[in-house]
């Protein structure tokens, strides 16, 4: 069982970028957002949870300088100047409306994949007393993988609901889950996560 007290939920990379037809990803990597499921609902139903609960929430997003410079080798491995890839103060690098932070919400500003990587989230959650995480967003192998295989490091115990999660396609968020669940973290059905807490 999960103390409420000791429980965070992490809200990584829901960016207009990231999944909208005209987004930045969609357009650099060719991705068929017809085919995404629909993680909105149930990461806005946990949100309502941990709001309703006094739990701490934290919204994480990703921003860039325009010219890359403060991740240089992500411009050098992908085409992210052309499509303008979650530039700082850019429509792109926006959280979606209905998952935008709400009052009493922390927010994280992160330029790598790894929400930890120079960033206070670390220092936010151990000034709460968090030990435990509960890891929703996107994408399943990319930046919730870093971030909870970082995590894991740091002893907090993960949980990742699977319909929280998604990737470019159904096969990569699968491998994805497969590796979450190598040790990095609890994989389990979202109503699973409610009858967690004591």
């Amino acid at each position: 069982m999960l103390k409420k007290e000791e429980t965070a939920l992490l809200v990584v990379d829901m960016q207009y970028g990231g999944g909208a037809p005209d987004g930045s990803l969609v357009k650099m990597l060719n991705v068929d957002v017809t085919k995404q499921e629909d993680i909105v609902t149930p990461i806005i139903k946990l949100k309502d949870f941990f709001n309703e609960n006094n739990m701490l929430v934290v919204n994480v997003k990703t921003e860039y300088e325009e010219d890359f410079s403060d991740w240089e080798m992500l411009s050098k491995r992908f085409e992210v100047k052309k499509y303008g890839h979650f530039i700082k103060g850019s429509a792109d690098a926006e959280i979606i409306p209905p998952l935008a932070p709400r009052e009493g919400e922390e927010l994280i500003i992160k330029n790598r994949w790894n929400a930890f990587f120079n960033t206070k989230l670390d220092e936010l959650l151990k000034e709460r007393n968090i030990k435990n995480l509960v890891i929703v967003g996107a994408a399943t192998d990319v930046c919730v993988l870093e971030t909870c295989s970082y995590a894991f490091s740091l002893n907090y115990n993960c949980i990742v609901p699977i319909e929280t999660t998604a990737s470019f396609n159904a096969e990569r968020k699968k491998m994805g889950l497969e590796m979450l669940s190598f040790g990095r973290s609890q994989v389990v059905h979202v109503e699973e996560v409610y009858k967690m807490f004591q």
